[in-house]
């Protein structure tokens, strides 16, 4: 594991000393006393002052990559992102169908993910490439299977980035300048039988249902995948789950098997947001509950699933638990894609989720 708890103010303090060797004997102490008192401030903050002034920096204990699963076939990649003494619940973030643990590390015009920002506000961080990604590994026969991407062309309006290829939103929060390098990010997925292209809605690579689909039905979401979230759990929590888009049925499926385990859900415009009475009074109303939308929701065919979360949360609340839906153009926060974790102003959202964790926290 990797230790990272080298402060600015230490890196100073190397420079300022290099630099002070032709001066004299007075100044040199002089700008060690500097250092020493800039030194002394850093180590009572509690993060490192990176970046401009502290309240933009982060000091890790931890960082890791390992894995979870019963074989190199159903293997998921975890990145682990520990700040330094946190006592706060781990958060899982899990992404969309065919996408990857990047989304939520950074995003393609060279800004800090959501990792970064949760890690910052005191809370573990667990990243997750799932088993059905080139991304978490290949075994012999996985490397010889066939494999798919999303196109590059459906997802402009699918996804809430433009009118059509190319052709941005002009209040669009997506980083559409730096397109190629999004494109470029999405991992290969691992094909199962049936549709060859990851944009198939009937099907997906892990079983679950298509894209444009709404919530409260069965899931078909894949068991093995299930299982390694929660092995994950039963290491490195119980957690909050972050689920995004099709993630969505992972999570709530680890909630229905283990609820004991699950402290939260954070659903990022999810499909299968569950609407069962009795199952949201015998298990969902004890998870607190936080659902959040963007924008284009029309345009993009998912105006059910809003519809599903806000049943759910309806639920939740009228049995006691705690839901709460965000819808950013209700806040007069327009333009969000479906990938509001790398928007332009994803920090601003994150900054709303991690307010409503550290109230649930906080009343736990």
């Amino acid at each position: 594991m990797k230790k990272i708890s080298l402060t600015f103010a230490f890196m100073t303090a190397i420079l300022v000393l290099g630099a002070c060797t032709n001066t004299s004997n007075e100044n040199e102490e002089k700008e060690e006393n500097q250092t020493t008192e800039e030194s002394s401030s850093t180590n009572t903050s509690g993060s490192s002052d990176a970046g401009t002034g502290g309240e933009d920096s982060v000091t890790l204990e931890e960082m890791d990559d390992f894995y979870v699963g019963d074989s190199q076939d159903n293997q998921s990649l975890i990145h682990s992102f520990i700040p330094h003494e946190s006592n706060n619940t781990p958060v899982v973030m899990v992404p969309g169908l065919g996408l990857g643990a990047n989304i939520y590390e950074s995003t393609p015009d060279h800004r800090n993910g959501w990792a970064y920002d949760f890690s910052q506000a005191g809370y573990p961080v667990y990243t997750v490439d799932t088993s059905d990604l080139a991304s978490a590994g290949l075994s012999e026969s996985e490397a010889s299977a066939s494999m798919s991407k999303w196109d590059s062309q459906s997802i402009w309006e699918r996804w809430g980035l433009g009118s059509a290829p190319d052709e941005p939103y002009p209040d669009g929060q997506f980083p559409a300048d730096s397109f190629e390098q999004f494109y470029a990010s999405i991992p290969m997925q691992i094909s199962t039988g049936g549709g060859s292209d990851s944009t198939d809605d009937s099907e997906s690579a892990r079983g679950g249902k298509g894209e444009g689909a709404g919530g409260g039905g069965t899931s078909q979401v894949n068991q093995q995948e299930v299982d390694n979230m929660i092995s994950l759990l039963e290491d490195k929590g119980p957690a909050i789950l972050m689920v995004h888009s099709m993630g969505g049925e992972i999570g709530y499926e680890v909630a229905r098997q283990r609820p004991d385990l699950v402290k939260g859900l954070v659903a990022i415009e999810p499909v299968g947001s569950p609407t069962d009475e009795q199952e949201i009074e015998d298990t969902f109303a004890e998870i607190p509950y936080l659902g959040v939308y963007g924008d284009y929701l029309e345009s993009r065919n998912q105006v059910s699933r809003l519809e599903a979360v806000q049943t759910t949360v309806d639920m939740i609340n009228e049995n006691g638990g705690t839901g709460e839906v965000i819808e950013l153009t209700e806040e007069g926060i327009n333009g969000n894609s479906h990938l509001l974790m790398i928007d332009k102003n994803n920090n601003e959202i994150s900054s709303q989720i991690i307010d409503w964790l550290d109230r649930v926290e906080t009343e736990s």
